[in-house]
């Protein structure tokens, strides 16, 4: 088999109905028909990548329903694909995240997090080359925001973290004040407050409406919704018909970035951005940031969003 420089998995973008979407069927079934395959090549011409689509012709409450022994089998077959085309870990759709038991995978399993984040200062950075900001607000839930807080502070705009649940960011927001003097506040989202100058990062759906209704802002949508962001790559997916949205990019990207820059770990997503090569020093805060971003830079991963941003 050729070595390719990545592997997805998805799943059906629905759960399967009828006879075979019951328990009893579906364990027994599952070896038979409903084993991951190879589904899709993908090539990503500009940046010279290439990789292979695993589907599970199941959807999540399919997978939820089956017994452990059979994930098992999903998991082990799976497996033996991407150690056949040479490749260490898996990207996952990011809407597979609540369905998937993680821990029953015997290889890396990378979601897209980082990448996001990385994007995200990418991005934040690209813009303010380009136009005046005068505040920076970050929208939705998105785990283990320190290092792109960090790195973000040091361009001394205030930033404002908004979501459903903002008591639990508290010590991070005095972590960063009197550790960096990093103006950083957290609050429930409150669109009337954003302003003409500010520019909005979306990390959680639903809330594309308000940024495009608040009048002077720039927004920027990385969330489960965001396409657009990069139409080469994306133009890419499609070809082959796949869903090319964030989520499944996301996770594509970030796969190829820890591959390329000799980057890995085991369930990196679970455990945090923790585990590098000897040759790379131990690394704190937004310095974890700075390495996938020079990473990235090196393998040309951020150009076309660039591109895509105008």
């Amino acid at each position: 088999m050729p070595e390719f420089d990545f592997a997805i998995l998805h799943m059906l973008n629905r759960n399967r109905r009828g006879l075979t979407a019951r328990k009893y069927f579906l364990d027994r079934l599952t070896p038979i028909f409903f084993s991951p395959r190879v589904e899709h090549l993908i090539h990503f011409g500009d940046l010279g990548f290439r990789g292979c689509n695993v589907f599970f012709p199941l959807g999540p409450e399919n997978w939820q329903q089956m017994e452990s022994d059979q994930r098992g089998y999903m998991w082990k077959k799976s497996e033996n694909i991407i150690q056949g085309f040479a490749v260490a870990s898996m990207a996952a759709d990011r809407r597979l995240k609540r369905a998937l038991q993680i821990g029953e995978a015997k290889f890396p399993l990378l979601f897209g997090d980082n990448f996001i984040k990385a994007l995200a200062a990418v991005m934040v950075k690209h813009t303010l080359e380009k136009r005046a900001i005068n505040k920076l607000i970050m929208v939705g839930e998105m785990a283990e925001l320190i290092p792109l807080l960090d790195y973000l502070g040091g361009y001394g705009l205030p930033v404002s973290v908004q979501n459903q649940h903002p008591t639990r960011d508290e010590a991070i927001a005095w972590r960063l004040l009197y550790e960096k003097g990093w103006a950083v506040s957290h609050s429930y989202i409150s669109p009337e407050k954003w302003n003409r100058g500010d520019l909005i990062i979306l990390f959680q759906s639903g809330y594309k409406r308000l940024a495009m209704a608040s009048p002077g802002t720039f927004w920027l949508e990385l969330t489960d919704e965001g396409h657009n962001l990069a139409p080469s790559l994306e133009n890419s997916l499609a070809r082959v018909g796949m869903d090319n949205s964030l989520p499944i990019l996301a996770p594509i990207l970030e796969s190829i970035l820890y591959t390329k820059a000799g980057i890995s770990g085991s369930n990196v997503e679970i455990k945090g951005f923790n585990s590098v090569p000897n040759s790379v020093p131990e690394i704190r805060d937004g310095e974890d940031l700075e390495i996938l971003i020079e990473a990235g830079e090196r393998l040309g991963l951020w150009e076309p969003f660039r591109q895509g941003c105008g």
